[in-house]
């Protein structure tokens, strides 16, 4: 599917139909054809199409190093995506899109999956400075998609607070497939940070961008914020891999418990069932002729029964 965006009044508007004032085209789960077709129109290599097919795609980039583009240039960067797991948990996966120049002073963003992030672009008031408008669509793509991981970082924390909650009383096994999860994702979202920010510093010190200040200064802002994607992934998979430890521990800890628990009442409860089998014998047994015998043997065996519970709770057994 592919979508055509034009800048009216410093907005984005969508477009019926590619023409000369369409400034962003964005292709999504291309196929073969839209792929030939559009590979033939901009003499864009086949590969900066192709490339997001490839889920396990790393960050790159090529031709960027022209001072004046003649020819199409590709930006590779990965972006999360939200799912649910097959354990019916949210997920985080990251896909590779390309983001690609073109001597016709169009920008085309390729990807295999919808980045929800770019329902915003058109939300935005790109107002004139010394940047050209390609150039400025193109920082906001990068910094919404670095804004993107930022807050999905702080769902997952979120969820990890949740969860730290539950662990105090589980013996169940779900919070363990929920954390699994997230340790996925994380591992996921590192990984592609640190890909990301390796390409983005070597973007920004393209000479054709390090000589506009305004250009530097915004990439310098993606940057920071990249990096502290890189470093609140890092954190948080540690923590994961703590909470998974003690949240282990806490569970045998728990299902310990819970089988002296149940241990302790079977020895009080063998009790009456001793002292009834015995009374059911038939046989000469002490108060066998006695009126009262029934209820003498009931307040015994309840005595027992309590100085047994006494006990046991005195030795933390119950």
């Amino acid at each position: 599917m592919i979508h055509y965006y034009s800048f009216i009044h410093d907005q984005l508007e969508k477009q019926p139909k590619d023409s000369k004032n369409v400034q962003w085209i964005h292709i999504e789960s291309p196929n073969a054809d839209e792929l030939t077709d559009l590979s033939s129109s901009y003499h864009l290599p086949m590969d900066y199409l192709t490339a997001v097919l490839d889920d396990a795609e790393n960050s790159r980039y090529e031709g960027l190093e022209q001072s004046v583009f003649e020819r199409a240039a590709l930006l590779l960067l990965q972006y999360p995506h939200a799912l649910v797991s097959p354990n019916g948990y949210p997920q985080y996966e990251t896909y590779p899109l390309a983001i690609i120049f073109t001597p016709e002073r169009k920008v085309l963003t390729v990807s295999k999956y919808p980045p929800i992030f770019f329902d915003e672009l058109p939300e935005i008031h790109f107002h004139q400075n010394d940047m050209s408008i390609e150039m400025n669509l193109v920082l906001q793509i990068l910094w919404k998609l670095v804004l993107s991981f930022n807050q999905y970082l702080k769902k997952i924390k979120h969820q990890l607070a949740v969860l730290e909650g539950q662990i105090k009383v589980s013996t169940e096994n779900k919070q363990l497939y929920q954390m699994l999860d997230i340790q996925k994702s994380l591992v996921l979202i590192e990984s592609a940070t640190k890909n990301n920010l390796v390409t983005l510093e070597h973007f920004s010190e393209i000479s054709l961008l390090k000589r506009n200040h305004a250009i530097h200064n915004h990439l310098q802002d993606v940057l920071i914020e990249t990096k502290q994607a890189v470093t609140s992934a890092s954190i948080h998979l540690r923590l994961v891999s703590q909470i998974t430890d003690t949240f282990s521990a806490i569970v045998s800890n728990n299902l310990n418990n819970v089988m002296k628990i149940l241990t302790s009442l079977t020895l009080v409860l063998t009790i009456p069932t001793i002292i009834g089998g015995i009374y059911g014998m038939n046989v000469s047994l002490p108060f066998a002729q006695s009126k009262g015998a029934f209820w003498l043997i009931a307040i015994g065996t309840i005595l027992l029964c309590v100085g047994a519970i006494r006990y046991l709770k005195k030795k933390n057994l119950l």
